[in-house]
């Protein structure tokens, strides 16, 4: 009985504070119009994802080859691919930070070899 008073009193907190935080979140109206994803970036106030897509080289088709082969310029390839490859070894890099290097440096705080 005592465990599911406490599963009870578990569920009824968080149905509490996930509506009593919806409740505000959806109170407040918005007052600033300009503030919005255009912002950030120029070429969806002008011509939504299409100009951006205009400004990425969407159309142009790459190659697996073309993008990673041995033999590739890097400002031959469209600007789209170019974004991926960033975003790729930008995720890559957070991967390693995330999964070995801030680990070892709990450990080590952790267990007091590092202050």
């Amino acid at each position: 009985m005592r465990s599911f008073r406490t599963a009870a009193v578990a569920g009824i907190t968080a149905l509490a504070l996930s509506m009593g935080t919806a409740s505000i979140a959806t109170a407040q109206e918005d007052t600033n119009s300009n503030a919005n994803l255009s912002s950030a970036f120029p070429a969806l106030s002008s011509g939504g994802f299409a100009a951006v897509g205009d400004e990425w080289d969407a159309g142009t088709p790459v190659t697996g080859e073309d993008a990673l082969g041995e033999e590739h310029n890097r400002d031959d390839l469209p600007a789209w691919v170019q974004n991926m490859y960033d975003l790729t070894w930008i995720g890559a890099i957070a991967s390693v930070l995330g999964v070995i290097v801030f680990p070892a440096y709990n450990y080590l705080v952790y267990t007091g070899v590092l202050k």
